[in-house]
């Protein structure tokens, strides 16, 4: 991943002019992740507004990436309701996670509401709330740059007065570039993340995502959550977690899969949940060789 600032989401907050909002300009697969940076979870309380996820699946997500929940998690549904089975304040693992669905992204007075009550509710902690808001793009399809600035900047005058701060991703791909700098605009700062071919470290789930397409090209999500919870379990202390596979499956389809997606190193068929190579083989040899420092 390269950022075209030294600054990285992460380490803003630290700064003396600490942004209230901040636009993080990237692929989807690159840019919900940074805001983790150089950040302890159990130091904040997450609000995740999502657009494509569901809320609990988000929730699984980022336990799964950061190992535990954040002190006070909460999500917004943007754009449909939540599913009529899921509680409003369900527990997971202890932790208090109320639910709360915006239908209409059209309606900004009722998103702004929503987020003003995790933010008031949260002010008694000592953590620092942080706001994720997973899309930008439904907010200005349905209402247009304009409406989207005058509700970033409503929104940024109560994040100074609580001490919050709100990262929004937004895909250039989806906007065109007249859109893309007046949203630019809005926010404190902006951070561009640019994908240069797929970040691969050393047993990370994409390298066991590659290895296994390497040596199948093809497979179904669902075996190659597999393929991977196997290979992770091998090596964990405890061993083999059978509610693993899931986890992680949900963490590929959400997270690594749209990530090499759009570095063009697989196809995924997504109504099928078909996972194939897209690349010669020889093209993940020498990804993984380069990742190593050219020894293998």
């Amino acid at each position: 991943m390269q950022t075209s600032q030294s600054s990285i989401p992460g380490d803003v907050a630290e700064e003396g002019d600490s942004p209230a909002t901040v636009l993080l300009c990237g692929p989807h697969g690159e840019s919900w992740g940074p805001i983790w940076d150089q950040r302890d979870p159990e130091s904040v309380n997450v609000l995740a507004i999502t657009t494509h996820l569901d809320p609990l699946e988000w929730i699984d997500a980022c336990e799964q990436q950061l190992g535990t929940l954040p002190m006070k998690t909460g999500a917004i549904r943007l754009g449909t309701p939540i599913d009529p089975l899921t509680t409003d304040h369900p527990s997971h693992e202890g932790a208090d996670l109320p639910l709360t669905a915006v239908e209409r992204p059209s309606d900004l007075d009722e998103l702004y509401t929503a987020i003003n009550l995790y933010i008031t509710e949260w002010l008694h902690t000592d953590q620092q709330t942080l706001i994720w808001l997973e899309s930008l793009t439904p907010v200005i399809e349905h209402v247009g740059a304009k409406r989207t600035i005058a509700f970033v900047e409503s929104l940024a005058e109560r994040l100074r007065m609580t001490g919050t701060v709100a990262y929004a991703r937004l895909d250039p791909r989806d906007h065109d570039e007249h859109t893309r700098s007046m949203i630019r605009s809005a926010f404190d700062r902006v951070v561009e993340i640019e994908a240069d071919g797929p970040a691969v470290a050393a047993d990370s789930r994409e390298e066991l995502v590659l290895r296994a397409l390497r040596a199948e090209g093809r497979l179904s999500a669902d075996a190659l959550a597999g393929r991977v919870a196997a290979n992770e379990n091998a090596r964990h202390p405890d061993g083999y977690d059978p509610a693993n596979a899931r986890l992680i499956e949900i963490d590929l389809y959400h997270a690594s899969l749209p990530k090499l997606a759009d570095a063009g190193f697989v196809n995924v068929e997504w109504d099928e949940r078909i996972v194939e190579l897209a690349v010669e083989p020889e093209r993940i040899d020498g990804l993984l060789e380069r990742r190593n420092g050219g020894a293998r």
